[in-house]
């Protein structure tokens, strides 16, 4: 039997998986590993144990997988996108990886729009200027780091430096390059004027190249420090939330919505589509001549956490599902705007804060838990109607991620969208698009975007009734409307 390996590498944990070619999972395991966070808006980790626990993890999944290591024909990376660390000549790291959610180059990004409208960096990248990405964040390595940036052979993010460690080869993929702040998206290579204009040498940053093909064979010493034959391809992988939606059967007009601590909303189109008003960021996907159309809500499952946590913490979230269908739809008018972390697509407002509005002596606890069930679909309604304004057609939502496992959260969103949602029944769906670009190396499997030929595993179809549609349209106009209040402060 054929097997394949799929690597999760995430933002606080790693996961392998191994599955025959058919879907069927065989083994894996999972290993959390922390932050650094020594001070505010300062985000970092140990690139190290990126390929440390890689390791652990997937020998440990080798061995709860009745097939024999030597049966693995190839694998594949789904990483965390953006944080990235600089690394000598022989991939030693320099010093500590700056993560993605790290913010501390605000200064960085008034530089880039001295330089660079948001209409023109948007235009090239398809991206709004933020400290997040890694273009600014180089800027500030180079400035409070000069020594040890003078010093660096490769930048490499998190799939990178884990693919060097398999491969010998300095290699990123057009996913993971896409959200860089460096990326051409019409040219789909690292864009010469942005490199220019801030002084970023080309050859400190590593090639790219498909997601799905060939890097050829792991390195003879690491295949066996895991037990893996020395013929096993190396796939390059892809950006997490992108391996997820091509898991998940993303295709055209159908939008796949994570639920986990984030909402990841994604479209695939076959050209580069700009939003005209900037308000969700488009991608290269990890399927050539394809790209992705992406809107996220900071908080969807973190918010549904956080109450948990806060107001009901002796409560299971099976008991907080049976709360909020205890109350009626609007949640007898109470409002939740799930801006815990500030304000993603489509208002992009980092200094918006979280509310509840419309409580009163009459709000009971389950109104409470559906606002904020109530207050994320909404948000994803916002992030779909942006994208269908600029002819991205939505007709359905694929869910999944923990938060899809709640019927009563899978129907509030079908009802409030006024779209069929189908659940992912596969929990892992990331790694699962991981194997599926590691099956395409190494010729096993052909990956076909109309949905026809990827087995992830659907579940149960929620389907909006007309009536709920109708009432929640209502509903979603006033939320909107208080909404924009908020907006102006």
């Amino acid at each position: 039997m054929d097997t394949l390996l799929g690597i999760d590498l995430g933002t606080t944990g790693i996961k392998a998986a191994v599955c025959s070619s058919e879907g069927l999972l065989l083994g894996e395991s999972y290993v959390e590993y922390p932050l650094i966070t020594p001070s505010a808006g300062v985000v970092e980790q140990d690139a190290r144990l990126w390929w440390t626990l890689t390791c652990a993890v997937v020998r440990q999944a080798l061995a709860a997988s009745p097939a024999h290591a030597s049966q693995v024909r190839a694998l594949a990376i789904s990483s965390q996108g953006i944080s990235f660390v600089p690394v000598d000549e022989k991939g030693r790291p320099l010093r500590n990886a700056i993560n993605w959610l790290d913010t501390r180059a605000t200064d960085e990004i008034e530089a880039v729009r001295q330089r660079f409208s948001d209409e023109a960096l948007f235009r090239m990248t398809g991206k709004r200027a933020s400290p997040s990405y890694v273009l600014p964040k180089l800027m500030w390595l180079r400035d409070h780091e000069p020594e040890l940036y003078d010093r660096t052979h490769k930048f490499l993010m998190a799939q990178d430096y884990v693919l060097f460690q398999l491969s010998g080869q300095f290699v990123t993929d057009h996913s993971m390059a896409g959200g860089t702040l460096l990326y051409d998206l019409t040219r789909e290579a690292w864009s010469p004027e942005l490199l220019h204009a801030f002084g970023i040498d080309p050859r400190r940053l590593p090639e790219i190249r498909w997601s799905g093909s060939s890097m050829g064979a792991i390195r003879a010493e690491v295949a066996s420090e895991l037990g893996l034959s020395q013929d096993t391809v190396v796939a390059v992988g892809g950006q997490d939330q992108k391996c997820a939606a091509l898991g998940a059967n993303i295709r055209a007009g159908v939008a796949t919505v994570s639920l986990g601590t984030a909402s990841a909303i994604s479209c695939i189109v076959d050209r580069p589509t700009l939003d005209p008003d900037r308000r969700i960021p488009t991608f290269p996907f990890v399927v050539q001549g394809y790209w992705d159309i992406e809107g996220v809500v900071g908080t969807a499952g973190g918010a549904l956490r956080w109450l948990h946590d806060v107001l009901f913490p002796n409560t299971s979230f099976t008991q907080l599902d049976d709360m909020a269908a205890g109350s009626p739809a609007g949640a007898n008018g109470v409002f939740f705007y799930p801006h815990l972390s500030g304000a993603g697509s489509p208002h992009w407002r980092a200094d918006l804060t979280g509310a509840f509005l419309g409580l009163t002596l009459a709000a009971a606890p389950g109104d409470i838990v559906r606002s904020v069930l109530e207050g994320v679909a909404f948000q994803i309604r916002e992030n779909v109607e942006a994208m269908e304004s600029f002819e991205v057609p939505v007709r359905e939502l694929i869910l999944f991620g923990g938060g899809a496992r709640s019927a009563i959260w899978s129907q509030i969103i079908a009802d409030i969208t006024n779209r069929p949602a189908q659940v992912v029944e596969m929990v892992d769906v990331a790694n699962w698009g991981a194997i599926l670009l590691a099956g395409a190396a190494a010729s096993i499997l052909d990956i076909d975007m109309t949905g026809g030929a990827r087995r992830g595993g659907h579940g149960t179809i929620y389907r909006p009734s007309a009536q709920a549609a109708s009432h929640y349209d209502a509903i979603y106009q006033r939320y909107r409307r208080q909404e924009e209040t908020l907006l102006r402060k």
